[in-house]
């Protein structure tokens, strides 16, 4: 009789909180309102917009994301939410939604779309999402999980050194989450009813999933965090397949143009590629700090890399590389607890579980500069892990220089091998192009080698630059079509 009360109670919260869900017109178990929706995504979306930041290099592609997703935002079941279309600045190849109504694309994935339809496609699945109300029936669930249960855990080691630097994306939980398979589908299905409902072709939500579909194949695709929480993308082709053949059998008239590739592409001749964003500049193995001034060459055998939250990265090329990793990130001063900005970050790395082990004295070889890296000791679910740290403060925020790894020697120091050859040259680094995509014409009989050859310099990118395209590499280019020439893809490991 002891947990009678438990369970009465969460009878009755199960009974009281029945809705319906305004997408699909079903009753469904919901205890988030919509106004807790709307504030979750209000508070939530400054901290999005702080760890990736805004991609406003191109105000006509802006102005088109916005554009195509109110559109598709009027004819859904939520029409009065106060919608909101951002494209974030990463490589990461995503798209996704806060509750209440606010939508991101990543730079990454529009170099991948190949049509406003293809665009819509993209933008009504994360509506769906917003309209069903997916996120709040996941919170929803965790909540009436722990009526009545104490839940307590020890953090072992420092989130840092969990997976490639996910102490920026802590605050990102909301935006990440998995959904289950029934409700991808779910978005997946409404999405393309909206595509159609606001006269866009629903064939492009298909063809942008074929897209991911041939990303996910290729493990440098970028694609792995999409497929994370977008999961199955094989039946959700054939599934999405099914619902095109339904509208068009009820309206052939929705499917009979055929989407316009070229006035798309048009708009993405220009737009910043490869692992750079506005702040950091990868070309190659050298990382171009344009906030910092600084100049880094990623050690033989790793690759620069980007991520939210942090200004640069890299870590060994290959798949099996343990919890070894280089890290940057830039932390406002505010946030900081402390007499100095070494003694605040070690107050926050000793906060997360980190023990404290030394420091050691290293000088930029380019400019004599000194500065202490501080030695600490943590352990994770994978095992002990060895990290260094040393910061530089910038204005009113504060540079942190991370360096991860299983094991560390007491007589070597990779972060100061690192740093002792950077170069701090602002005028150089801010001079810095990123690579971009130009946009050009398929000469008669050119294949993809050709045109990659034309691009990159490089045959080898053939798959790559089909794969931009919209394309399968066995399927030659047609003479005369618009394309994206990319002057950099992501190397292969």
């Amino acid at each position: 009789m002891r947990h009678a009360r438990p369970a009465w109670l969460l009878i009755a919260l199960t009974l009281a909180a029945c809705s319906t869900n305004p997408a699909t017109g079903k009753r469904e178990f919901n205890i988030v309102s919509e106004s807790q929706e709307i504030a979750m995504g209000k508070d939530s979306h400054p901290e999005v917009i702080k760890q990736f930041g805004i991609y406003g290099e191109k105000p006509e592609l802006t102005q088109l994301v916005e554009t195509t997703g109110q559109r598709l935002a009027a004819t859904s079941a939520r029409p009065n939410l106060p919608w909101h279309f951002t494209i974030l600045d990463t490589p990461m190849v995503n798209a996704m939604a806060l509750p209440g109504g606010y939508i991101y694309i990543t730079r990454g994935m529009l170099e991948r779309i190949n049509s406003e339809d293809e665009l819509a496609g993209v933008l009504g699945h994360e509506i769906a999402h917003v309209t069903a109300r997916h996120a709040a029936q996941q919170i929803s669930r965790a909540q009436v999980a722990q009526i009545g249960m104490v839940v307590g855990s020890v953090v072992a080691g420092p989130e840092v050194a969990q997976q490639y630097g996910q102490l920026a994306e802590l605050g990102l939980g909301l935006l990440f989450q998995r959904y289950s398979r029934g409700q991808e589908s779910q978005a997946d299905l409404i999405g393309t009813e909206y595509t159609a409902s606001a006269h866009f072709n629903p064939i492009g939500a298909e063809r942008m999933l074929m897209t991911l579909q041939r990303l996910d194949k290729d493990p440098t695709g970028g694609i792995d965090r999409y497929f994370m929480s977008h999961p199955d993308p094989a039946k959700r082709v054939k599934d999405v397949h099914k619902k095109v053949a339904e509208i068009a059998a009820a309206n052939p008239v929705a499917t009979a143009s055929e989407p316009q590739r070229a006035p798309f592409v048009r708009l993405l001749d220009g737009v910043m590629t490869g692992n750079s964003t506005e702040k950091v500049v990868v070309r190659g193995d050298t990382i171009y700090d344009r906030a910092h001034g600084m100049i880094i060459q990623a050690p033989a055998g790793w690759r620069p890399d980007s991520s939210p939250g942090m200004l640069f990265g890299m870590a060994p090329r290959g798949r099996n590389t343990g919890n070894t990793a280089f890290i940057a990130q830039e932390v406002e001063g505010r946030e900081l607890t402390g007499t100095n900005a070494q003694n605040a970050v070690r107050n926050r790395l000793q906060q997360m579980g980190l023990q404290f082990l030394g420091t050691r004295d290293n000088t930029v070889s380019t400019t004599g500069q000194r500065f202490p890296i501080d030695v600490w000791q943590g352990q994770t679910d994978a095992g002990q892990v060895g990290v260094e740290t040393t910061q530089f403060i910038h204005g009113d925020h504060v540079a942190v220089f991370i360096f991860l790894s299983p094991r560390l020697s007491s007589n070597q120091s990779p972060l100061g091998d690192i740093l002792r050859r950077a170069a701090i040259d602002p005028a150089r680094a801010q001079a810095v192009q990123p690579p971009r995509i130009r946009v050009g014409t398929v000469r008669s009989g050119e294949s993809w080698a050709e045109l990659a050859r034309r691009s990159t310099g490089n045959v080898r990118d053939a798959e790559a630059v089909a794969n931009m395209n919209g394309f399968d590499l066995a399927t030659a280019p047609a003479a005369g079509m618009l394309v994206k020439l990319p002057e950099e893809v992501v190397a292969e490991e």
